[in-house]
């Protein structure tokens, strides 16, 4: 019995662990977005700060939020700043009432995961990424920015 209990507690240390080597509470900046309060960010997989993407993988981003409305359908849209300019990344799936049960109830929080390919045109470096969630009038619910390094290419390996 003390060597079931023994490995049933070192098997959840080490879920735990792996968990949380894969999955990372990162570090944002809010942006004014009068109609939310953004709570956290989650990006899987990371293991540093900040968060190193590779081009061409998946990453998913998970947004804890509040709206301060109800909202009965909304969008996200996701940036990346090139310079001084924000670019506007494609999504598979902008529509937040997709995974999101609508309408969100006002002060109620709301989870919502986004996973997508990081992109090919990002530079190499210390990137920022913006995401925003806008409401059914167009209205900022949620606003965030993260920063993120993109791993270089080696030109030898990818020919893509």
């Amino acid at each position: 019995m003390a060597k079931l209990v023994s490995s049933i507690i070192i098997s959840y240390l080490l879920i735990t662990s792996i968990e949380e080597t894969l999955s990372r509470e990162v570090p944002f900046t809010k942006c004014p977005s009068p109609f939310g309060l953004l709570n956290s960010v989650d990006v899987t997989p990371c293991n540093g700060n900040p968060c190193v993407f590779k081009p061409g993988t998946n990453e998913t981003v998970t947004v804890t939020f509040t709206p301060n409305e109800v909202v009965s359908k909304g969008d996200i849209h996701l940036y990346a700043k090139r310079g001084l300019i924000w670019i506007e990344l494609p999504l598979k799936n902008p529509h937040i009432c997709h995974e999101l049960h609508c309408p969100l109830k006002k002060g109620v929080p709301e989870t919502l995961s986004v996973t997508q390919q990081v992109p090919r045109i990002l530079a190499p470096g210390t990137n920022e990424l913006k995401a925003d969630i806008v409401d059914q009038n167009g209205g900022m619910v949620v606003c965030g920015i993260i920063k993120v390094e993109i791993e270089g290419r080696n030109p030898y390996t990818d020919f893509e």
